[in-house]
C-alpha cells in the first residue's frame, strides 16, 4: 500500500462537503482538518465551510470536491491545456476548464500546478507566466514579466512560509506574494533550476544546467537571501521529499535515469535506482522506468525503494492494464489525498495522454482519455 488514506472520517467530511451538510463543529472537525493539513490537501477551516468565494466567476457550475489535470503540449505550440475532472463521478470534462473560463489561451508549455489556500497555481515555461486561478479556474493575477527582471524562464514552483517561490532558467530562485503575484525577492543558484521542495526551514532545488549541472542549491526560506549548492546527481530535474528525505531524479551522463536519496546533513547523494517518474511516500518511493533500444518502443517496469531496509522490490499494481508497461510512457503520479486513490499519465509526446487510476491498495479501477498532449500533472480541491 502506498499511502494511508484519511481513511472513513475524511470520507464522510468530504460527503459533507460535497452536500454542504455544514452542522457538525466539533472535535471530529478539528481532527479532520488536522489530518487534510498534513496531507497537503487544501480543504478547511472553521470560517470557510459555507464560503463559495471560490466559484466567483465561474461560467459553470462545479462541485465543492473537483480537480484538475494540466497538459503541457508541445513546445511552440500554444496548446497546453487545464482540464476538470470529477473524482466523485470520475468523470472528465473535456473542454478546456481555463479557456473556458477565461476565453483565452492557457499558453506554450505549461510546467508545473499546485494549489494553497484554495487557490490553484499553475508555471507556464514557454509564454513565461505565472498563474494565479481561483478554485473554479478563473484567472485572479498573473506575473509576466520574467524576461524583462531578468529572472529567464519559469519552470517549478513550491508555497513555503506564506509565499510562492518559481525557480527560474536565468539562475534565480524568485519570491512572489502569494495573492498579487508581485515579484519579491530573488535569490541567485547555479544554472537552469529545476523542481523545488521545501523541508524544514529550507528550500530545495535542483540545477540541470541545461544538460551540464550536477548540482541541489539550498536556500533558508525566512532569510532567502543567499544559497548553497552542493553536488549531485548529472543533470538533475526532479525532486521529492518524504518523510524529512530528499529524493533526486536526474537524466543522467547517459540517459539512464538515475535516482538517488540526498542527505541534508551529509550532503551526500546515494543512487537508489532508476526511474523516469517517481512518486514518494511515507518511508517508500516508488518508481516507475522505460527504456527503449530505439526511442520509439518503450518498456516500463515498477519498483519501490524502502529507506528503511534501503531495499528495491518489484511495485505490484495488481490488474495493471498491459498497455502501462509497452507503448506510451508515463509522464506523471499524483495521490488523491481524499481516499489514497493513485493517478498515472502517460503519454507518447504527441498525441492525447492516457491516465489510469488505482485504488489505495494498488488495485486497479479505471483508465481515462485526456484530449492534451503530455499530462504532466493533477491537483485537488474540497472547497
Amino acid at each position: 500500500m502506498r499511502v494511508t488514506p484519511a481513511g472513513d472520517i475524511l470520507t464522510e467530511k468530504v460527503k459533507l462537503l460535497i452536500n454542504k451538510e455544514m452542522k457538525v463543529r466539533s472535535i471530529l472537525y478539528a481532527t479532520l482538518c488536522g489530518l487534510l493539513v498534513t496531507t497537503g490537501f487544501t480543504a478547511c477551516s472553521d470560517d470557510d465551510d459555507d464560503d463559495d468565494s471560490w466559484k466567483e466567476g465561474s461560467k459553470v457550475e462545479l462541485p465543492q470536491y473537483r480537480a484538475f489535470i494540466l497538459c503541457e503540449g508541445m513546445q511552440k505550440q500554444n496548446n497546453s491545456h487545464l482540464f476538470f475532472y470529477d473524482p466523485t463521478e470520475q468523470k472528465l470534462m473535456t473542454d478546456d476548464i481555463y479557456e473556458l473560463q477565461n476565453g483565452r489561451k492557457l499558453g506554450d508549455t505549461a510546467n508545473d500546478i499546485i494549489t494553497a489556500n484554495g487557490d490553484i497555481y499553475i508555471v507556464v515555461n514557454v509564454s513565461q507566466l505565472l498563474l494565479r486561478l481561483n478554485g473554479s479556474g478563473v484567472e485572479q493575477a498573473r506575473y509576466d514579466r520574467f524576461d524583462a527582471d531578468g529572472l529567464g524562464e519559469p519552470r517549478n514552483a513550491v508555497v513555503a512560509d506564506g509565499k510562492l517561490f518559481v525557480t527560474c532558467y536565468g539562475g534565480f530562485v524568485a519570491r512572489f506574494d502569494l495573492k498579487t503575484l508581485a515579484l519579491e525577492a530573488k535569490v541567485t543558484v547555479d544554472a537552469n533550476p529545476e523542481q523545488i521542495v521545501e523541508l524544514g526551514d529550507s528550500l530545495y532545488c535542483v540545477n540541470s544546467g541545461y544538460g551540464t549541472g550536477h548540482t541541489l542549491s539550498a536556500i533558508n526560506v525566512k532569510k532567502f537571501d543567499k544559497a548553497v549548492s552542493h553536488e549531485t546527481l548529472f543533470n538533475p530535474y526532479g525532486l521529492q521529499k518524504a518523510n524529512g528525505r530528499l529524493y533526486v531524479s536526474a537524466y543522467g551522463a547517459d540517459y539512464s535515469n538515475p535516482v538517488g536519496i540526498y542527505d541534508v546533513k551529509t550532503t551526500a547523494t546515494k543512487k537508489i535506482g532508476n526511474a523516469g517518474r517517481v512518486l514518494a511516500s511515507g518511508d517508500r518511493l516508488y518508481m516507475l522506468n522505460s527504456t527503449s533500444p530505439d526511442w520509439v518502443t518503450y518498456t516500463t517496469t515498477f519498483s519501490v525503494y524502502d529507506a528503511t531496509t534501503d531495499g528495491v522490490s518489484a511495485w505490484n499494481l495488481k490488474g495493471a492494464p498491459e498497455a502501462m508497461t509497452t507503448g506510451k510512457v508515463p509522464y506523471f503520479m499524483e495521490v488523491n489525498p481524499v481516499d489514497g486513490s493513485l493517478f498515472i499519465g502517460y503519454t507518447d509526446y504527441f498525441s492525447e495522454g492516457t491516465v489510469y487510476v488505482f485504488d489505495a491498495n494498488d488495485s486497479y479501477k479505471a483508465t481515462f482519455t485526456v484530449p492534451g498532449i503530455n499530462p504532466n500533472g493533477m491537483a485537488f480541491l474540497a472547497r
